[in-house]
């Protein structure tokens, strides 16, 4: 085939990928919502999620800012995780691995047992795919064969600055400023390849295009905390809907063009509610729910029929870490949990469900100034029989805790 033939397919090609990539999207990676991360620390993380009435001033955790309202240390809390997936959908199976830093914080108490301040980085949902797909074109009297590879990445993460206050005995108040932020990268190439030597070798790159969106707003998000009881404590927190910024930038190759547009986005409110009751001196069980209506979500409108409401379920045990010496490992606290969550969109028309398992424990630092704790959990996403794909993810979760004497 000649020369100016490729060229006209280059333009047919062309055509194609100004038309988008959404044929080569993935239930997982549904562009600018993404796959929801768990930005927990592990220690919640081993309960299966909850934590949002957790006030644990040796281990403090940061799903609910209220609960940081007793700090008596400043705290830095680093916490990161690997995962390795196995992938399967109707073309075959592929397994993927990555590491990723979700959840960076640090706190500090300003008036002793009444009021705290933080801040941190925390990731909300990640976008990474990559694929490759074999294609047959027919120009005129002639057949080419090549390939289209497409590829995401990117992640939408949020800056939180926030105070916690005890207004009252068994009363906290907390509010958040979330400040945020996201990058989206997509690229598709079309490639044609050599069709004298069969080789398979790309013989030509007809044109490419990559997309750029880059997110930004502010959140803002209330919570409580309740000790009605003793060893019962009770929390909720609230983030309205908030819009972000869309800037985005298109470049093509091949045929130069280039282009820039803005929109906005509504990002839906969200609820979150939680309990945590102590058994014994040691043994403690909780459980959060969470609840976002991606359902009022305002975006493409391509979307709109797939989109639905986000909610999650938690439930955990926990024994908690002794420091009177025991026997053999006997110290060390004992994690389990399970979790439920049903994903803000619809693949197949069905729901994407995923159910966690989880498990862990942790080793404390000297004179109780922090912690190393670990989780394992194993995930279930999808059915390949209603949704076309699954995933099975194992994934190791290490949480480095810090404390620094305050006053």
């Amino acid at each position: 085939m000649s020369l100016s033939r490729y060229v006209r397919l280059s333009l047919l090609c062309l055509m194609v990928l100004l038309a988008g990539a959404a044929a080569a999207q993935t239930p997982f990676a549904l562009r600018s919502v993404g796959q929801p991360l768990d930005s927990e620390d592990a220690r919640m993380v081993a309960r299966g999620g909850w934590g949002l009435a957790e006030s644990d001033t040796l281990n403090p955790g940061f799903k609910n800012v209220a609960s940081l309202y007793d700090l008596r240390h400043a705290v830095v809390k680093f916490t990161g995780y690997g995962e390795s997936a196995d992938n399967t959908d109707i073309t075959g199976s592929r397994k993927t691995t990555r590491t990723l830093t979700p959840d960076i914080r640090v706190a500090a108490p300003v008036i002793k047992g009444k009021l705290a301040l933080t801040a941190g980085f925390e990731l909300y949902r990640s976008h990474q795919f990559k694929t490759q797909v074999d294609q047959v074109w027919y120009a005129w009297d002639d057949t080419v064969t090549g390939e289209e590879r497409f590829q995401r990445e990117g992640t939408f993460f949020s800056v939180p600055l926030g105070a916690a206050w005890q207004i009252r005995p068994g009363l906290v108040v907390s509010g958040t400023i979330g400040l945020a932020n996201g990058t989206i990268r997509e690229s598709v190439q079309t490639l044609f390849m050599d069709p004298a030597t069969g080789t398979g070798v790309p013989l030509y790159q007809s044109n490419g295009r990559v997309q750029e969106d880059k997110f930004s707003g502010t959140a803002y998000t209330v919570g409580l905390l309740l000790s009605p009881f003793d060893r019962l404590q009770l929390a909720g927190t609230y983030t309205p809907a908030f819009d972000l910024d869309v800037d985005r930038k298109v470049e093509m190759g091949g045929v130069g063009s280039r282009f820039r547009e803005t929109w906005q986005m509504t990002m839906p409110a969200r609820y979150e509610a939680g309990l945590q009751l102590g058994l014994s001196d040691r043994w403690q069980l909780g459980a959060d729910g969470q609840m976002q209506a991606y359902s009022e979500f305002v975006g493409p409108a391509e979307w709109d029929d797939v989109m639905v409401d986000e909610y999650s379920v938690n439930f955990g045990l926990e024994r908690l870490m002794a420091f009177e010496r025991k026997g053999g490992t006997g110290n060390l606290p004992l994690r389990l949990g399970v979790g439920y969550r049903r994903w803000a969109y619809q693949l197949g028309g069905s729901d994407v469900i995923e159910k966690t398992i989880s498990g862990g424990t942790g080793f404390p630092f000297g004179q109780r100034m922090g912690s190393l704790d670990l989780a394992l959990s194993y995930s279930m996403i999808g059915s390949l029989a209603e949704n076309g794909m699954e995933s099975k993810i194992w994934r190791m979760t290490v949480s480095v805790t810090g404390l620094e004497k305050w006053w």
